[in-house]
Protein backbone atom coordinates (compact mmCIF):
# COMPACT_ATOMS: atom_id res chain seq x y z
CA UNK A 1 0.00 0.00 0.00
CA UNK A 2 3.04 2.46 0.80
CA UNK A 3 4.13 2.52 -2.22
CA UNK A 4 0.83 3.10 -4.02
CA UNK A 5 0.12 5.82 -1.36
CA UNK A 6 3.83 7.30 -2.22
CA UNK A 7 3.29 7.16 -6.41
CA UNK A 8 -0.51 8.89 -6.19
CA UNK A 9 0.66 11.80 -4.07
CA UNK A 10 3.65 12.17 -5.95
CA UNK A 11 1.50 12.30 -9.15
CA UNK A 12 -0.70 14.94 -7.22
CA UNK A 13 1.62 17.09 -5.54
CA UNK A 14 3.31 17.50 -9.63
CA UNK A 15 -0.69 18.17 -10.81
CA UNK A 16 -1.48 21.76 -10.91
CA UNK A 17 -3.10 23.00 -7.96
CA UNK A 18 -6.85 23.55 -7.28
CA UNK A 19 -8.48 25.22 -4.54
CA UNK A 20 -9.56 22.77 -2.15
CA UNK A 21 -10.32 25.22 1.04
CA UNK A 22 -14.05 23.48 0.42
CA UNK A 23 -13.10 19.89 0.22
CA UNK A 24 -14.62 17.95 2.98
CA UNK A 25 -12.22 16.36 5.43
CA UNK A 26 -12.53 13.40 7.13
CA UNK A 27 -13.42 15.10 10.38
CA UNK A 28 -16.83 16.73 8.03
CA UNK A 29 -17.75 13.30 8.64
CA UNK A 30 -19.24 11.49 11.73
CA UNK A 31 -17.36 7.57 11.11
CA UNK A 32 -15.23 6.15 8.87
CA UNK A 33 -18.26 4.16 7.44
CA UNK A 34 -20.19 7.21 6.51
CA UNK A 35 -16.53 8.89 4.93
CA UNK A 36 -15.92 5.71 2.80
CA UNK A 37 -19.55 5.42 1.35
CA UNK A 38 -19.58 8.76 0.62
CA UNK A 39 -16.66 9.12 -1.00
CA UNK A 40 -17.63 5.76 -2.79
CA UNK A 41 -20.77 7.63 -3.86
CA UNK A 42 -18.84 10.40 -5.28
CA UNK A 43 -18.57 10.63 -9.40
CA UNK A 44 -14.98 10.92 -11.00
CA UNK A 45 -13.26 9.00 -8.02
CA UNK A 46 -11.09 5.85 -8.40
CA UNK A 47 -11.31 3.22 -5.67
CA UNK A 48 -8.53 0.58 -5.33
CA UNK A 49 -7.41 -2.08 -2.86
CA UNK A 50 -3.72 -2.77 -1.70
CA UNK A 51 -3.00 -4.88 0.61
CA UNK A 52 -6.61 -5.03 2.17
CA UNK A 53 -6.74 -1.14 2.57
CA UNK A 54 -9.48 0.82 0.60
CA UNK A 55 -7.48 3.41 -1.23
CA UNK A 56 -10.05 6.26 -2.82
CA UNK A 57 -7.89 8.97 -5.14
CA UNK A 58 -9.82 12.49 -5.53
CA UNK A 59 -7.94 14.17 -8.20
CA UNK A 60 -10.73 16.88 -8.46
CA UNK A 61 -9.66 17.60 -4.71
CA UNK A 62 -6.20 16.48 -4.80
CA UNK A 63 -6.59 14.20 -2.33
CA UNK A 64 -5.75 10.39 -1.25
CA UNK A 65 -7.77 8.62 0.98
CA UNK A 66 -6.82 5.17 2.93
CA UNK A 67 -9.05 3.09 4.89
CA UNK A 68 -7.84 0.06 6.93
CA UNK A 69 -9.12 -3.24 6.73
CA UNK A 70 -11.66 -4.76 9.51
CA UNK A 71 -8.61 -6.62 10.92
CA UNK A 72 -6.26 -3.80 11.42
CA UNK A 73 -5.71 -2.70 14.99
CA UNK A 74 -6.75 1.17 14.08
CA UNK A 75 -10.18 0.47 12.49
CA UNK A 76 -12.57 1.78 11.59
CA UNK A 77 -10.65 4.75 10.59
CA UNK A 78 -10.00 6.95 7.62
CA UNK A 79 -6.98 9.13 6.64
CA UNK A 80 -7.08 11.86 3.95
CA UNK A 81 -4.24 13.24 2.57
CA UNK A 82 -3.99 16.42 0.46
CA UNK A 83 -1.89 18.23 -1.42
CA UNK A 84 -1.88 21.94 -0.96
CA UNK A 85 0.27 24.68 -2.65
CA UNK A 86 1.45 27.60 0.17
CA UNK A 87 3.57 29.97 -1.91
CA UNK A 88 5.86 27.79 -4.16
CA UNK A 89 5.82 24.62 -2.31
CA UNK A 90 3.95 21.91 -2.35
CA UNK A 91 2.62 20.31 1.05
CA UNK A 92 0.69 17.62 2.29
CA UNK A 93 -2.24 17.70 4.36
CA UNK A 94 -3.35 15.13 6.56
CA UNK A 95 -6.86 14.52 8.48
CA UNK A 96 -7.67 11.52 10.62
CA UNK A 97 -11.07 10.06 11.86
CA UNK A 98 -9.86 7.37 14.10
CA UNK A 99 -12.41 5.29 16.11
CA UNK A 100 -9.84 3.01 17.80
CA UNK A 101 -8.27 2.57 20.94
CA UNK A 102 -5.86 5.77 21.44
CA UNK A 103 -3.29 4.11 21.08
CA UNK A 104 -3.88 2.14 17.71
CA UNK A 105 -4.80 5.41 16.45
CA UNK A 106 -1.92 7.04 17.88
CA UNK A 107 0.13 4.90 15.86
CA UNK A 108 -1.51 4.85 13.01
CA UNK A 109 -1.07 8.50 12.88
CA UNK A 110 2.76 7.62 13.49
CA UNK A 111 2.75 5.33 10.39
CA UNK A 112 1.21 8.20 8.11
CA UNK A 113 3.12 10.88 9.04
CA UNK A 114 6.35 8.61 8.26
CA UNK A 115 5.04 7.75 5.29
CA UNK A 116 4.65 11.78 4.31
CA UNK A 117 8.09 12.47 5.55
CA UNK A 118 9.39 10.00 2.46
CA UNK A 119 6.61 11.74 0.22
CA UNK A 120 8.31 15.03 1.36
CA UNK A 121 11.99 13.68 0.58
CA UNK A 122 10.76 12.10 -2.98
CA UNK A 123 8.94 16.16 -3.53
CA UNK A 124 12.26 17.74 -3.11
CA UNK A 125 14.20 15.99 -5.72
Amino acid sequence: MRGICLAVLLALASATPSPVSAAPDATSYPTAAVALESLRAKPGVKTSIRSGWTVIEDEAMLSLWSFPPAGHPAYPAAIQRRAVQEGNDVVIRMNVLCEASKAACDALVADFEMLNGRVRKEMQR
